[in-house]
């Protein structure tokens, strides 16, 4: 649902944030459980974000979810 939450927001230019529920295991990043890719990452070198660090809230632009 959040997939289809973020496309639509997108494709209408509505500011939205959305919560992200990731497997924690550390809570400090160290365990890599819980990282999402950003959009603004390449394919050829992908760029992650921890949810227990940076999160849970992200804007819907910023991560691929």
């Amino acid at each position: 649902m959040l997939k289809a939450v973020q496309k639509l927001a997108n494709e209408k230019n509505i500011p939205c944030q959305i919560s992200l529920e990731e497997k924690m295991a550390c809570g400090l990043g160290v365990c890599l459980g819980c990282a999402v890719k950003t959009t603004k990452s390449s394919k050829e070198a992908p760029e992650y974000w921890h949810v227990c660090k940076a999160g849970p809230v992200f804007n819907s632009k910023d991560v691929e979810i």
